[in-house]
């Protein structure tokens, strides 16, 4: 029995709600307002994305040069080469694991803007459930999206988002773990730096870390045309359990800009505060979203 499995036998565990399909109006009263976060299934079966496959990429990817992040996620490095050899790499490695065959782990496709590169894919993930947004990003929804693409094992440390955003997070193909800690609780799972955590919640050292006992931990496994909400601040460690495909969004609603802007007091980075700021002036001063994006759309290259 791992560690997780003992945990959910604990009162430390907690589950998460899972719902089928969802109105804006429930979303909102019983999960972005109380910060609960929720699995919600049923509202991409119709999407085309769910049938994307590695020759689907290879064809797309024979001059486009993407960022694969390599070693800890959290240290930020990155090594530039074509997406159709990035794939061909994971179908290798794929293909070594099955068969019992030592091989070298590819690097993480992390927070590519994918649909802002490729708009003419936009077709594959209709009809986009926009309503779950607050109607301040309804028109340019899509140059908000960040895309990922792993193989099996792949690994996102506990960290939290940096702008302090909600996040809707779907996922497309192959199969992903989420581990969540609530927002109040990051003070005992040791940050180190602004957003990482010294914690791993997956193979917890309570004789390292004493204060990290006391902390609820939740687990999500993620399905194709499953969606994630987790709110503001929430913790999360993100494990692939195959070779998977996902997208998310980072959203504010007014409120929760106007907390990321009070982090300037707080130790956040300054640049964080600036987009912070910009989006507050979008979803709360009533700026138009045209005039707020070619000012935060260096935002997308900053968090990858």
């Amino acid at each position: 029995m791992d560690k997780i499995e003992e945990l959910k036998k604990l009162k430390s565990f907690q589950h998460i709600p899972i719902e089928k399909s969802m109105n804006r109006s429930i979303f909102y009263k019983e999960y972005v307002n109380k910060n609960k976060p929720v699995v919600i299934r049923g509202m991409t079966n119709k999407w085309k994305a769910l049938n994307w496959d590695s020759e689907y990429f290879k064809s797309k990817g024979k001059e486009q040069e993407v960022a694969i992040k390599v070693g800890d996620i959290s240290e930020g490095k990155k090594e530039k080469m074509q997406l159709s050899s990035y794939v061909e790499q994971l179908e290798e490695y794929e293909q070594n694991l099955k068969m019992g065959l030592k091989a070298t782990k590819p690097g993480y496709l992390h927070d590519l803007p994918f649909f802002y590169m490729f708009p003419e894919y936009l077709s594959d993930i209709n009809p986009f459930p926009k309503e779950l947004l607050p109607k301040w990003y309804w028109s340019k929804w899509q140059n908000y999206i960040q895309f990922f693409m792993g193989s099996t094992g792949s690994l996102t440390p506990l960290h939290f988002d940096t702008l302090l955003t909600n996040n809707l997070f779907f996922q497309v193909a192959g199969r992903k773990k989420f581990i969540l800690i609530e927002a109040n609780q990051k003070k005992d799972c040791y940050m180190e730096g602004w957003r990482w955590a010294k914690f791993d919640p997956q193979n917890p050292d309570y004789e390292k870390f004493p204060q990290a006992k006391g902390v609820k931990i939740m687990e999500a496994i993620l399905e194709p045309g499953d969606i994630l909400f987790m709110p503001s601040g929430m913790l999360h460690q993100v494990h692939g359990l195959s070779q998977s495909v996902s997208f998310n969004i980072d959203w504010h609603t007014s409120k929760s800009a106007r907390k990321g802007v009070a982090t300037l007091w707080k130790g956040a980075p300054l640049k964080n505060v600036y987009y912070n700021a910009l989006t507050y002036a979008g979803l709360g001063l009533k700026v138009p979203e045209k005039i707020i994006f070619p000012l935060y759309k260096s935002y997308l290259n900053y968090v990858s």
